[in-house]
């Protein structure tokens, strides 16, 4: 016969394993009943059953042919508001001298008042206003359960992100339905979306709107280009834009005096390919084993508002900065550090490096920037031990310099450049042509 415990554990055991089994046939009785009474959606996992970025584009007939450009984008709103969005933007202005009457149409996010004050030549307008005659309209269509949005046989369609380009293909098909002709799209492409997300309903239906044969491809920068090639996708027609140093930024001047102890470190938690928890495993391998993370500062900017304990230091988060207040942390700061886990270059490490600072970023597939500047360290394996050892040795090259300025500004066309005038011609072509 057993030992008892002079204490009663075993029996404290029994009588916790018995209540314990007596909650678990309440809480089967209780899920049964609410699942009789058709609540079960609230207490159990959710199976999914649709796909969220593709909510119907509800579209209904309106008489003016005249013709429209339509970009779609998800959002203007200045959270969401980063170089991607930027460049579309620009293009599409571009075009605007060959349309009388033009759209955006916003899928995602209602635009706040401050976002529309960047768009002083368009108006608001409600997509089930059909008396709306602004030439140039901003359309909120996030909300789009029973809604429509007006569209006559001259509207043609611009998109940039997957799921705007989804909508925007289907617009074009329920166009045709209407007896007008079917026009292809100007889908502009700023990365390689699939890789988005892991093998998944998204991403089948992300490559689905690579149409190589039918659709006008513009690429944001040939690396991504050469990159889709690589995955076999090769648009019939194409155009591509070349990254150029926004104009807020312009010219590059660097201060001769010497460098702040900063770090500026691209940090938005909400995008996984920039990688922020490997960021953070790097920086904080790098400070527990160089003691001079005490004498340097650590700042996150982009989406980051808040500070980070990484144990050795503080990575601290001032947020989306103005571009006045990025220019100058731009000038006064010596290391930068930029992830990017994708084809496209993405902008802040081009920043960084136009303005002379020591920039640490990853290769990707065809991508290296180590090729475009010499103050890039463009690392082959993306791993915490890698971005450790080359912030100890730029921290090295800063230090044995006193912080005096150690890279020249670069000559690159990024830095001093117009991306966009050479992709304008082939875009202007194919409009003539298919348009």
């Amino acid at each position: 016969m057993p030992a008892i415990p002079a204490d009663g554990a075993g029996a404290r055991r029994s009588a916790g394993g018995v209540a314990a089994v007596k909650l678990l046939r309440v809480l089967r009785s209780g899920f049964a009943l609410l699942r009789e009474r058709g609540v079960s959606a609230v207490l159990e996992p959710q199976i999914a059953t649709a796909i969220p970025e593709i909510t119907p584009f509800g579209l209904r007939a309106q008489a003016d042919a005249s013709p429209r450009l339509n970009l779609l984008l998800p959002s203007i709103n200045p959270e969401h508001y980063f170089g991607g969005a930027d460049t579309a933007v620009k293009l599409y202005r571009e075009l605007l001298e060959r349309f009388a009457r033009s759209r955006i149409i916003l899928l995602d996010s209602h635009p706040r008042e401050e976002a529309l004050r960047r768009f002083p030549d368009h108006v608001a307008v409600d997509c089930g206003d059909d008396a709306a005659t602004a030439p140039r309209q901003i359309v909120a269509f996030n909300q789009r359960y029973g809604r429509t949005v007006p569209v006559g046989s001259g509207d043609r369609w611009m998109a940039t992100a997957w799921w705007t380009a989804y909508a925007a293909q289907r617009a074009a098909d329920w166009q045709q339905e209407q007896g007008w002709r079917r026009t292809p799209l100007l889908y502009f492409i700023q990365d390689f979306e699939p890789g988005f997300y892991p093998w998944s309903s998204q991403s089948a239906v992300a490559l689905s709107t690579y149409r190589p044969q039918s659709d006008l491809g513009v690429f944001n920068t040939s690396l991504l280009r050469d990159y889709f090639v690589g995955q076999g996708i090769s648009y019939r027609s194409q155009a591509v834009i070349e990254p150029g140093l926004n104009a807020s930024l312009r010219p590059v001047q660097i201060p001769a005096a010497p460098r702040e102890r900063t770090m500026l470190v691209y940090a938005r938690p909400s995008v996984p390919r920039n990688a922020l928890p490997l960021i953070c495993e790097g920086l904080r391998t790098w400070g527990w084993k160089d003691a001079r993370c005490r004498d340097w500062q650590v700042l996150g900017v982009g989406e980051l508002d808040r500070d980070l304990d990484l144990g050795p230091f503080v990575l601290r988060g001032i947020g989306k900065l103005s571009l006045q207040d990025y220019r100058e942390r731009l000038q006064r700061s010596a290391i930068g550090l930029s992830l990017m886990l994708s084809p496209h270059p993405s902008y802040p490490p081009l920043e960084m490096a136009a303005f002379g600072m020591s920039t640490i970023t990853n290769r990707f597939a065809n991508k290296d920037l180590g090729q475009w500047f010499a103050n890039v360290v463009s690392l082959e394996q993306a791993s915490p031990e890698a971005i450790a050892a080359a912030l100890r040795q730029e921290v090295d090259r800063w230090e044995n310099a006193q912080m005096t300025q150690c890279w020249p500004v670069p000559q690159h066309p990024f830095v001093d450049g117009d991306g966009q005038s050479g992709a304008l011609g082939p875009v202007r072509a194919w409009m003539d042509a298919s348009w």
